[in-house]
């Protein structure tokens, strides 16, 4: 609003409101960072990325730094990106689900320069992780039974992820979605007891695609 408060000056002539907007408007960049952090902890690394950018380009703008930021931001993304592996794969080895679930219950699934299919057939499906860099997963669990609650943790960058769930299944989406996006095509189960997959996770300039 203040953005558009301030233009609207600058179109009429009061030019002050646009040199504040032109030397001031990375500051949106910091604030959306700073509620990414508070939003969801989980998800530090991309909301520090962002506050990084941000604080750059504010310093750009005041004329205080010279430094093209784009050169910057791809290597800092590929670094981000690899430390969100490392924590995650970290973090799912600390217990949880992780110690809670046998190996058949549990298959995780990566796919860097390549692609993987995998079909699940528990009879007590309760988590997996999902890791496409680059590459594609096709993650099938429509023979896989949900009695309750399940999660699946998904990591993509530049890669296309396809889980096929049942139909018998709520799905409940709660991902990071950075130049990419989750596509839930599934249909919400008419029971109100019905069992919960939860899908969370990082989705970085990549896709997600959910259908029964």
């Amino acid at each position: 609003m203040l953005a558009g408060v301030a233009l609207l000056f600058d179109n009429l002539g009061m030019s002050l409101f646009g040199e504040l907007l032109q030397k001031l408007w990375p500051a949106a960049i910091i604030v959306l960072g700073v509620m990414m952090l508070f939003s969801n902890r989980h998800h530090y690394l991309w909301a520090i990325l962002v506050i990084a950018i941000g604080n750059v380009l504010q310093l750009n703008a005041l004329g205080l730094l010279d430094v093209n930021i784009w050169q910057l931001v791809w290597p800092i993304i590929i670094i981000v990106v690899g430390l969100s592996i490392l924590v995650n794969r970290v973090a799912s080895g600390q217990g949880g689900a992780a110690k809670r679930t046998s190996k058949e219950e549990r298959d995780d699934v990566t796919a860097i320069l390549s692609g993987s299919e995998q079909h699940n057939h528990s009879d007590d499906f309760k988590a997996s992780k999902v890791v496409a860099v680059l590459g594609g997963v096709a993650y099938d669990l429509r023979k896989a039974t949900i009695k309750k609650e399940a999660t699946i943790e998904v990591f993509s960058f530049w890669g296309g992820v396809e889980l096929r769930v049942p139909e018998s299944v709520e799905v409940r989406c709660s991902t990071l979605n950075i130049l990419g996006g989750v596509e839930d095509k599934t249909v919400k189960p008419a029971a109100k007891s019905a069992p919960v997959l939860h899908v969370i996770g990082d989705v970085v300039m990549a896709g997600i695609e959910i259908k029964n």
